[in-house]
């Protein structure tokens, strides 16, 4: 692992779903209600609060794109 803090970790359900930390949504700044993206850097999967993303549709390739920072910036 690099230099990056381990915060949690969680266990799967039989559904596929996992309970996000309390730690987790903290620092995160998650309230009920909110919602997360998943997006691959290499090899690791990261979530991103979705209120700090911008998003664009490409409607060609049917994909989003996603850009961390505020929706506005």
């Amino acid at each position: 692992m690099n230099n990056e803090e381990l915060l949690a970790n969680a266990k799967l359900t039989s559904k596929g779903q996992i309970t996000i930390p309390k730690i987790v949504r903290d620092k995160m700044g998650l309230e009920e209600g909110d919602m997360v993206i998943f997006h691959l850097e290499g090899k690791d999967v990261k979530m991103t609060n979705r209120k700090d993303c911008r998003i664009k549709i490409d409607e060609n390739k049917q994909q989003a794109v996603v850009k961390r920072g505020k929706k506005d910036e």
